[in-house]
């Protein structure tokens, strides 16, 4: 099988015409590595280690640029990768040399996140929540959150203050602020007692 032709398509990257009709694209560092030219007769079993060499490049160095506009689990890095194109293989081993680096850590993650969520008044059920959709296994979540120290009472205020204080001024409004409270994961009792500091009405209510 002959390299017909050999052109740079795009910055790092080589378009190899192969005799048989098939085109791929190389990185060029990898077209530097094993020397290709046009005219060379190449393998099949060469081409397929060259084919793989150049997708792990080229995986990596996406993921690269992914993690430098932000941090990323290991489970949103992979789907990004494959939804570049990336076959599964090359994402499997580019993720695990960007773990054993330490550039993707899900417990380092699942740390900073639950950090300026609970910092922002975010529940720990939320959090959780969050969490697990993005990929974090549930060792490292309750690993993560259990030592946490979070006030929720102070959360809860903190929001009502914010979003909800002018929204509470009789009993139906109230109860669409503690609806609105507990679907944000805040426990029952932290909510009605939190709100009964802010409506006398509800002070001696059994409906909170």
């Amino acid at each position: 099988m002959l390299i017909e032709t050999l052109k740079k398509d795009k910055k790092h990257c080589f378009k190899l015409e192969l005799s048989d009709g098939r085109v791929c694209f190389i990185d060029s560092d990898v077209c530097a590595q094993y020397a290709l030219h046009p005219q060379d007769e190449i393998c099949e079993e060469k081409l397929c280690e060259i084919i793989k060499r150049s997708e792990f490049i080229r995986a990596k160095e996406r993921a690269l640029w992914y993690l430098d506009r932000c941090d990323r689990t290991e489970k949103e890095l992979f789907e990004k990768l494959r939804e570049a194109g990336f076959g599964e293989e090359s994402v499997l081993n580019v993720l695990g040399f960007l773990k054993e680096y330490g550039l993707v850590d899900d417990r380092r993650f699942a740390l900073n996140f639950t950090q300026i969520k609970a910092e922002n008044n975010v529940s720990k059920r939320e959090i959780k929540s969050k969490l697990y959709q993005k990929g974090i296994s549930r060792e490292i979540i309750d690993e993560v959150l259990e030592n946490t120290q979070t006030d929720e009472y102070a959360q809860i205020t903190a929001l009502i203050e914010k979003k909800y204080r002018s929204r509470i001024c009789d009993k139906e409004s109230t109860a669409k602020v503690f609806a609105a409270l507990i679907r944000k994961g805040f426990s029952f009792s932290a909510v009605r007692d939190v709100l009964k500091q802010y409506n006398e009405e509800l002070q001696y209510s059994e409906e909170f």
